[in-house]
C-alpha cells in the first residue's frame, strides 16, 4: 500500500512522523510532501519531499499512490489552489483520498473561507486528531498525534534546583482564543514569581528549529504544556517521553478520547489548570525524588501505552477500511448523537465561556491583585499597558 501525505506547512512535523512510523512500524509505503518549509519562521521541522524542490518526483509519487492523505483542507481537486495542482485528476483511478484535520473548525473556517457547517458536515472520508477535536468532527475517523519514544534514551536524573521549560506557540492571552493559545501571559507571570522565590529556574522557548526545542526540552526538570485550555499538544508526549514531570490540563472530554486511544485511564499528566498551579509546582520543585519518580512513571507509561509501534497501527487500520469501503468512522457518535455532542462538545465549550467572563471581569482581576505582596509588579504583568500610560503621565508632568 502506498500512501502520499500532502500538506502546505508542517503542521508542527506532524506529517512527517507519521510517514516516518509507518515506514518503520508497517507495510505501508509512506511519502510527505510539503508546500511551505518555512511557514513559521525560524521554526522547523524535518521534511521529506519539498513540492517547489522536488516537483517531478512529487508528481511521480502522487500517480502511483493508493491513497492521498492530504492535511487540513485546500481545493485539492482545482489548480486553484496554493500547489497549482489538480491532485484528484492526477491519482489513479481506484486510489482513495481523506482529509485529516489538526484543528478546529472555527479557525479552519477562519482560514480557508468555508463555513463551520459545510466543514463539520463534509462527507468525504476523515481523520481527526484524537484529542479535543474528535467531538468537533463527528464523522471524522480519530488518529493519535506521533512522536518518538522508542529510539530515545533520556536521563532521570533531576537537579536539586529544577528548570522549567515552557514552550508557547503564540502570545495569544489565556482567553483570547478558545484553543489556539497556552496562555503565556498567565504562565510566565506564575513562573517568574517562583524564580523571584529561587524555588525553580525556567527556560522560555520561542521560534527555534524542532531540534533545538527538544534538546533544550531534554536538558530541563519540568515542562509546562497546555494548562490553559483543556487539551494537550505533542509537547505533553515528548516531554513525558523524555521522561520529564509534565504540567498540562485536560478536561473530561480529552480525557475520555485519551483513555479510548490508549486503554487506560491511568496516565502521569500532572493536570492541573494555571490558577491552580503555582502550589503544586512549588511542592513538586521542592520534592527532587518525587521528580525523579513521576519522570521514570512518565517514560514507562509512553512505552507501553504510548509507543510509535502501537499508535501508527491506527493510521493502518484506517486506510485498509478506506480502501475496502472507501468510508471512515468514529464508532463513538454512531448511536445518540446529538446527546454525545451536547455532551461532549457544548457542555465543555459553555463552561469555558463561564471561565473567560469570570477571568476577564476588569474589577474582579484589579481586586485579585491584593492577594499578592508586590502589587506594583502584578499591575504591570497583568495590565502591560499601565506601564506605557505611567511613562506617558510622566513625561507629561516633566
Amino acid at each position: 500500500m502506498k500512501v502520499v501525505h500532502v500538506s502546505v506547512t508542517p503542521l508542527a512535523g506532524s506529517p512527517i512522523r507519521i510517514v516516518n512510523a509507518l515506514n518503520k512500524y508497517t507495510d505501508v509505503q509512506a511519502r510527505s510532501i510539503n508546500l511551505n518549509a518555512n511557514a513559521y519562521g525560524a521554526l522547523t521541522f524535518q521534511e521529506d519531499l519539498l513540492w517547489n524542490e522536488h516537483r517531478s518526483v512529487c508528481e511521480s509519487v502522487i500517480r502511483e499512490a493508493d491513497i492521498l492523505h492530504f492535511h487540513h483542507w485546500f481545493d485539492f481537486g482545482s489548480v486553484q489552489n496554493p500547489f497549482g495542482f489538480d491532485f484528484l485528476s492526477s491519482m489513479k483511478p481506484d486510489a482513495k483520498y481523506l482529509m485529516h484535520w489538526h484543528s478546529n473548525p472555527m479557525t479552519i473556517s477562519s482560514l480557508v473561507g468555508q463555513s463551520v457547517e459545510s466543514i463539520v458536515g463534509s462527507q468525504m472520508p476523515q481523520m481527526v486528531v484524537a484529542q479535543f477535536h474528535e467531538s468537533y468532527y463527528p464523522n471524522a475517523y480519530p488518529v493519535p498525534l506521533i512522536v518518538e519514544v522508542e529510539s530515545l534514551s533520556p536521563s532521570m536524573l533531576q537537579r536539586d534546583k529544577p528548570i522549567v521549560f515552557f514552550s508557547p506557540s503564540s502570545k495569544r492571552h489565556a482567553y483570547e482564543e478558545r484553543w489556539e493559545t497556552k496562555g503565556r501571559d498567565a504562565v510566565v507571570p506564575l513562573l517568574d514569581r517562583l524564580r523571584a522565590e529561587k524555588i525553580l529556574e525556567y527556560k522560555l522557548v520561542e521560534n527555534i528549529p524542532f531540534v533545538e526545542c527538544n534538546q533544550l526540552r531534554s536538558q530541563c526538570d519540568i515542562v509546562i504544556d497546555d494548562i490553559i485550555t483543556g487539551s494537550f499538544h505533542t509537547t505533553s508526549l515528548e516531554s513525558m517521553a523524555l521522561g520529564k514531570p509534565t504540567f498540562s490540563y485536560l478536561d473530561a472530554r480529552t480525557q475520555m478520547v485519551l483513555s479510548k486511544l490508549t486503554g487506560t485511564t491511568d496516565y502521569p499528566l500532572i493536570n492541573v489548570r494555571y490558577m491552580e498551579a503555582e502550589n503544586v509546582l512549588r511542592k513538586l520543585a521542592g520534592n527532587r525524588s518525587l521528580r525523579e519518580e513521576i519522570g521514570s512513571f512518565s517514560r514507562e507509561w509512553m512505552l507501553r501505552y504510548y509507543s510509535e509501534e502501537k499508535l501508527i497501527a491506527y493510521y493502518r487500520k484506517g486506510y485498509i477500511n478506506l480502501l475496502a469501503t472507501g468510508q471512515l468512522i468514529n464508532d463513538r457518535y454512531q448511536t445518540n448523537r446529538q446527546a454525545k455532542l451536547w455532551l461532549y462538545t457544548s457542555v465543555p465549550d459553555l463552561i469555558w465561556e463561564e471561565w473567560r467572563h469570570s477571568e476577564m471581569n476588569w474589577l474582579a482581576k484589579f481586586c485579585s491583585l491584593f492577594k499578592y505582596k508586590n502589587i506594583k509588579k502584578e499591575i504591570v504583568h497583568r495590565f502591560p499597558f499601565v506601564k506605557e500610560v505611567a511613562k506617558t503621565i510622566k513625561y507629561f508632568f516633566k
